[in-house]
């Protein structure tokens, strides 16, 4: 970006600070900021803005639901995932279906407390003893989530030996929101009180986002008749399903991949929605260690002729706050999905989930994950070489039939092609 004023970046507008990279960029940074609306929205959400970056949004499905087939928006880079959804859902055609249910949006506001003035096990008596001055210091904070059915659930103090830290969890029902500024503005209200109380001082005041009491689940039940391919008849292949997700829940390498291939779904619905992907990553990977070693998230098992499936986990998503609801692609994303509240939501992302690990073990265990892969490789690759329009599924068909593999063989090859 050449010599400049550091200062004057930071300080400066989004169109001051693309100025300024435009002047040693190429062609490519145009790229990140086309639409004035869209640079302007991008100002108000995060610091030192200096464009935005285009998602792919498409939109997967029908995928029977709690018995609506339900069109779900899905934002991602990954070739592959909305077509695993789409396909999962044609399973369900003829029979079967996905079924959720999702707990009460309970998050947690962490309170870690130092040098505190007696033992630990007495400061935690003290502040259970104090629970009712607690909550009463908390209410005009918590008034308004109370009034929408939400607010104060309980509270719990611990006491970690290591450090010798006291730690202090609230926990709150936040309704339709993430919760983040609620949590952590509860959190920050009671720093005063509890230094009373313990006698110690205040290291932090957080939320936490584990998300363990915000869970969802999902489960599904197909026909083994319906799942054959390749070769294998469909009682093999769910045998081989169920193997394939055992395996996972064995073997800790074999787990990290298998949940990267749920949260392939989950998380593209999260970035379609303004939802926090990070936070609902976190909470997901913290759950498949909960019992110690790492494992998959999702089961499946036969009963007669049928497969069936379930996947448990924390699904913190909101409807409202943060960028959900503000920026307008969240907004549309929320409206095609029927509007939901927050649970609503949380029960589409489990059953997403599901279908998206149901159809890559389907793949996985039977032909291979690679054919579909190099399908929607081709299309980059012939987009690459300059096709465009038309053109891309004709040219792809080409890359494919003659095994084409660089960029620059593509681009002589198209040259030569749209000469013909």
């Amino acid at each position: 970006m050449g010599v400049f004023s550091y200062r004057k970046f930071r300080k400066g507008t989004i169109r001051d600070r693309r100025d300024v990279i435009s002047q040693g960029s190429g062609k490519d940074f145009a790229a990140t900021g086309r639409d004035e609306d869209l640079l302007d929205l991008s100002e108000v959400m995060i610091e030192q803005a200096v464009g935005y970056f285009g998602v792919p949004l498409g939109v997967a499905g029908p995928l029977p639901v709690d018995g609506k087939k339900i069109m779900i928006p899905m934002a991602t880079e990954e070739p592959s995932v909305i077509a695993a959804v789409t396909f999962a859902g044609s399973l369900f055609s003829s029979s079967g279906g996905i079924t959720t249910r999702a707990s009460d949006p309970v998050m947690v506001a962490q309170i870690f407390i130092e040098d505190v003035g007696e033992p630990g096990a007495i400061c935690v008596e003290k502040v259970f003893e104090s629970r009712d001055i607690i909550r009463k210091r908390l209410k005009p904070i918590l008034e308004t989530m109370e009034e929408r059915g939400g607010g104060w659930r309980n509270m719990d103090a611990r006491w970690i030996a290591p450090s010798r830290t006291l730690a202090v969890n609230l926990q709150i029902d936040v309704r339709d929101a993430m919760g983040a500024n609620l949590l952590n503005s509860a959190a920050e209200e009671i720093r005063p009180l509890l230094e009373e109380i313990t006698g110690g001082r205040v290291l932090m005041a957080i939320l936490s986002n584990r998300s363990w009491n915000r869970t969802a689940s999902a489960r599904l039940s197909i026909p083994v008749k319906v799942l054959g391919h390749n070769g294998f008849n469909g009682k093999d292949t769910a045998r081989r399903i169920v193997r394939a997700s055992r395996v996972a829940r064995e073997d800790p390498d074999r787990g990290v991949t298998h949940n990267k291939g749920i949260m392939n779904g989950i998380s593209a619905l999260a970035l379609a929605t303004g939802n926090d992907c990070r936070a609902i990553e976190a909470a997901a990977h913290a759950y498949a260690g909960r019992y110690g070693p790492y494992h998959g998230l999702s089961e499946y098992w036969i009963e007669g002729d049928v497969l069936q499936g379930s996947l448990e986990m924390p699904l913190p998503f909101a409807v409202t706050g943060g960028a959900v609801g503000f920026h307008p692609a969240s907004r549309w994303s929320l409206e095609i999905l029927g509007n939901p509240d927050a649970r609503g939501l949380s029960r589409i992302a489990a059953a997403l989930g599901l279908a998206q690990n149901l159809a890559a073990l389907r793949a996985l265990v039977s032909e291979g994950i690679q054919s579909g892969h190099m399908g929607l490789h081709a299309r980059r690759l012939a987009y690459a070489a300059g096709a465009r329009g038309d053109e891309i599924p004709l040219f792809s068909t080409v890359i494919r039939n003659d095994d084409i593999r660089g960029k620059e063989e593509a681009a002589r090859r198209f040259s030569e092609w749209r000469l013909k």
